[in-house]
């Protein structure tokens, strides 16, 4: 399975093989993975150097790396070919959807508000842990389709932002 992932400005292409093997920019890469919290931590080694590697929040996609917050999106190759050509096509609407099913404990906007990048938006709390989830770009809320209290599903619309 191939991947183009963004970590803050830099891109690269991964490519996971068979047998753990797997490359980065075509170039094969000795990797060890190791999941320290399901689906939440992992200790990664790349070519000796020993990482570790927290997800921070989902959408948008935070990472802490070594201590650092890192920006990262990943794209696997079904969507890239799905989006393809699809840029400009753009709604200017973007869906702050579930990560996770959970309990949606506070929405902090309401439809109308302006808001700026990474401003939060609700918080929803999964596994006895509490998720802020942020706005991933500034815009006006056009609609709040959850209120607090609510039980969500995984990939639940929560709130339409507007771009301005």
């Amino acid at each position: 399975m191939r991947y183009e992932v963004t970590l803050d400005d830099r891109r690269v292409r991964v490519e996971l093989g068979d047998h753990g093997r797997f490359t980065v920019d075509d170039r094969a890469v000795a990797a060890s993975v190791r999941e320290t919290v399901r689906g939440r931590q992992w200790s990664i080694t790349l070519a000796g150097e020993s990482h570790e590697i927290t997800v921070v929040t989902h959408d948008p996609l935070r990472l802490d790396v070594d201590g650092n917050d890192v920006r990262a999106t990943v794209i696997d190759e079904r969507a890239l070919r799905a989006n393809r050509g699809a840029a400009g096509t753009r709604t200017g609407r973007i869906e702050l959807r579930a990560p996770m099913p959970g309990l949606l404990k506070a929405v902090h906007v309401k439809e109308g508000d302006h808001v700026v990048a990474d401003a939060p938006l609700a918080t929803l709390e999964a596994m006895k842990m509490e998720n802020e989830l942020l706005a991933p770009s500034a815009g006006r809320i056009a609609k709040v389709r959850a209120t607090a209290g609510a039980k969500v599903e995984a990939g639940a619309v929560l709130i339409v932002i507007a771009s301005e």
